[in-house]
């Protein structure tokens, strides 16, 4: 399979739907790309490992990681093999310790975030990549790292964190209570106290 090699470009919030994020991956050596929509966890995911931050409880492709050094396998790569209406499936190659591969399927929204969190590259087959990818000169890799907390940019980039923050501004009192129950259950604290500094705001004014 003659394959191309691909780098995260961006990260923007897909007009569609409306908790959805798209996801550029652009080639390494060029400026043709192509937009895949993820989820907010999994664009959380990917922001997390580009900017480094450290987590307060593992995210599900830390744990993955973790799993996976256990049992001494190791992720090689990452390769986007086949497009179906607008939908992209990836095979992640692993290791074991006695050097043996063998291939998971995987979403490319969870096998990227996995290849950045080990380092590994990720590829698109050349025949998919060049049927499927636009072309934009402006588009380029970020001179700096993305921020997780960033509030929203005078282009309406949005990260995923800002906009919860805007959906919770949004949310009434009840549903927020309702909410919080749930982060506090789930032992999602972060974003029990991303709630709660809400509630404590409603509270005082």
């Amino acid at each position: 399979m003659s394959k191309i090699e691909l780098v995260v470009a961006d990260i923007h919030a897909a007009a569609q739907p409306s908790e959805a994020f798209s996801l550029i991956l652009k080639e390494k050596d060029g400026d043709r790309y192509i937009p895949i929509i993820i989820g907010m966890s999994e664009a959380r995911a990917i922001l997390v490992e580009l900017n480094q931050s450290p987590t307060k409880r593992p995210l599900t492709h830390e744990l993955f990681v973790s799993l996976s050094e256990q049992f001494g396998c190791q992720l090689v790569e990452v390769d986007i093999v086949h497009y179906d209406n607008g939908v992209y499936f990836a095979d992640m190659q692993m290791m074991r310790a006695d050097n043996t591969v063998f291939t998971l399927d995987a979403r490319p929204s969870d096998a990227i975030a996995l290849a950045l969190k080990e380092e590994a590259p990720f590829y698109i087959d050349a025949a998919i990549f060049n049927d499927n990818c636009l072309v934009d000169n402006v588009i380029d890799e970020p001179e700096e790292p993305y921020n997780p907390t960033a509030t929203l940019s005078e282009t309406q980039e949005i990260r995923p964190d800002a906009y919860i923050e805007q959906k919770l501004l949004e949310m009434s009192t009840s549903e927020l209570n309702t909410l919080l129950d749930g982060a506090v259950e789930s032992e999602d604290y972060e974003l029990a106290s991303k709630i709660q500094e809400e509630l404590n705001r409603r509270k005082n004014i």
